[in-house]
């Protein structure tokens, strides 16, 4: 993880005044026990990396000075589109995805998923999972979590989208005879614990144009097959 780098919710201007409260103000001053007048880095999930320096270490918050801010360039859009697992499992998902570039996930509930809802503590669980993934790996924009509607309620979606498909005739990823430049944005389709029913690989193929792909020989678990799909995306972007 990058030294003494927290996560606040709001836009890093040079030399402004900042206040840093809640678990990331836990974490600066019971874990990590900063000082007044020690330097940290600030980080807005919006890819903007601010330095500042502590003023005052209060009992609820700390006011801190920015004093130098850069951005960086977003990375090229690539979506997760991933049936609800059991929670479990989506916290892996949802921490390696952040560390694998996935700039937003879409979670929805499969025809065959064992749980279909996530109530608002489970949400901000993974929000907070996806902060902390953020930071440790270094990335400066933090992907957007949204729960959407069963997959057979979509729109079509302009973009390259592909799903994981365990069908002895689909063709593997590195022999999909994908184009170099694909267009954007690049979906990626992963099924729950049980994977896709027939009516929700049909809409997938007619209906969104996706096409199908195998990640590995084996057929592998919801949990580890967005991880090496995603992986395996980085190779064409």
């Amino acid at each position: 993880m990058p030294h003494n780098r927290y996560f606040i919710d709001t836009p890093l201007q040079e030399n402004t005044p900042v206040s840093l409260s809640g678990d990331e103000y836990h974490h600066l001053a019971r874990v990590s026990r900063i000082k007044k007048g020690e330097k940290l880095e600030l980080v807005n999930g919006k890819n903007q990396l601010a330095v500042a320096t502590v003023l005052e270490l209060q009992k609820n918050h700390a006011a801190l000075q920015i004093t130098h801010v850069v951005e960086k360039t977003p990375p090229p859009p690539l979506i997760l589109a991933q049936a609800i697992t059991r929670m479990n499992h989506l916290e892996w998902i949802v921490e390696k995805a952040v560390e694998l570039n996935a700039t937003a996930l879409w979670l929805f509930p499969g025809n065959l998923s064992e749980k279909d809802l996530l109530s608002h503590n489970q949400q901000e669980r993974l929000k907070h999972l996806s902060i902390s993934a953020m930071k440790q790996c270094g990335r400066l924009d933090l992907p957007e979590i949204l729960l959407k509607a069963p997959l057979t309620e979509w729109k079509p979606i302009e973009g390259t989208l592909l799903f994981g498909d365990t069908s002895e005739d689909a063709p593997y990823f590195w022999d999909a005879k994908l184009p170099k430049a694909l267009p954007s944005p690049i979906v990626l389709f992963i099924g729950p614990e049980k994977g896709f029913d027939p009516k929700e690989v049909s809409f997938l193929t007619q209906t969104l144009k996706a096409k199908g792909i195998r990640l590995h020989p084996n057929i592998l678990r919801a949990e580890t097959a967005p991880l090496v799909g995603l992986s395996l995306i980085q190779s064409l972007i």
